[in-house]
Order: structure tokens, then C-alpha cells, then sequence
């Protein structure tokens, strides 16, 4: 079984986890890669990692090779903060790359456009999200409770303005 771990708001590799099936665990490489060795059938996947949720999946694993993919490791929250997660979109399209930004905490939209920012103070927040070439920004409210990811958070960036005509 082999796969890689990404934390799900930076997107960075996340080094350092185990991974354990059954009786065989490995831990993450620093590109968050990951390789164990297992047997075929039914398993239980655990993984953890040191400022994570602990994840657990449930897989058929066949004779060979085996993938998990790209697994997204959830940050742990802090007391007293929540979590927001939505869909980044620019003319419809997903806003892949997005940044987006809430007092302290950042995040970086999938390629999907979907997103997730973690530790957000609790009460009424303003998100922002900025393109990845820096050309267009939107913005959405939403009430933060401590403990709780907050869905649906969409964020819609306005288009840019077309450059003016060559004289």
C-alpha cells in the first residue's frame, strides 16, 4: 500500500506520520510519500500524525500494488476555534490555487477549487480569496463555531477586467 499525505489547508507534504495496517505501519517520508507492506483483503487504514485528526479508512486491498493516493490530513483545532471549508470558483471555472486568508489562519484552494481553513476564531469572520496570479479577489462571511468545520462557504472571485486594446 503506498499513497502520500498532504496537509488539507497549506497543502503541504505532511512528514513524519504512521500509517498502520493491521500489524505492519510505516512512517511519512518529508514529500509525505508512504510505503506498507500488507497483505490482501479487507483492512482497517489508521493514520496519524503529531497536529492532525487521526484518519481512518476502510479499503479492499488486492495481491500487489495498492494506492491510497492523495490522502488530506486535517489540522487539529485549537480550543476555542472552528474550521471553514467551500469551493473557490472564477467564472465558474475552480479557482485552483486560490489563496485564501482569515486573520491568522491560510489555506490554498485544491485543484477542484475546493478548500479548508482551520483554527478560525469563533464568531462572525470574514474570508478572503486571492487568485494564484493575484489578478482577483472575493470574499464570504461566516459564523465560526469552536470545535466545528463550517461547509458551503463559497467563494466566487470576480473576473478581471480585459486589457484595453493595442493602439
Amino acid at each position: 500500500m503506498q499513497g502520500r499525505l498532504l496537509d488539507d489547508a497549506s497543502l503541504d507534504p505532511v512528514a513524519g506520520a504512521t500509517i498502520t495496517i493491521g500489524t505492519s505501519s510505516a512512517t511519512s517520508g518529508a514529500n509525505g510519500s508512504f510505503t506498507v507492506s500488507t497483505t490482501a483483503g479487507r483492512h482497517t487504514i489508521t493514520i496519524t500524525a503529531s497536529g492532525y485528526r487521526q484518519k481512518s479508512l476502510s479499503r479492499t486491498l488486492t495481491e500487489g500494488s495498492n494506492s491510497l493516493g492523495t490522502q488530506y490530513m486535517q489540522p487539529a483545532l485549537l480550543s476555542g476555534r472552528g474550521a471553514a471549508a467551500g469551493m473557490v470558483r472564477r467564472g465558474g471555472a475552480a479557482a485552483a490555487g486560490a489563496m485564501l486568508v482569515s486573520g491568522t489562519a491560510r489555506a490554498v484552494a485544491k485543484a477542484d477549487g475546493s478548500y479548508a481553513i482551520y483554527n478560525l476564531e469563533a464568531g462572525r469572520r470574514t474570508i478572503t480569496a486571492i487568485s494564484s496570479d493575484g489578478q482577483s479577489t472575493g470574499v464570504a462571511s461566516a459564523t465560526i463555531n469552536a470545535g466545528v468545520t463550517r461547509t458551503g462557504v463559497n467563494i466566487s472571485l470576480a473576473l478581471a477586467p480585459p486589457p484595453p486594446p493595442a493602439l
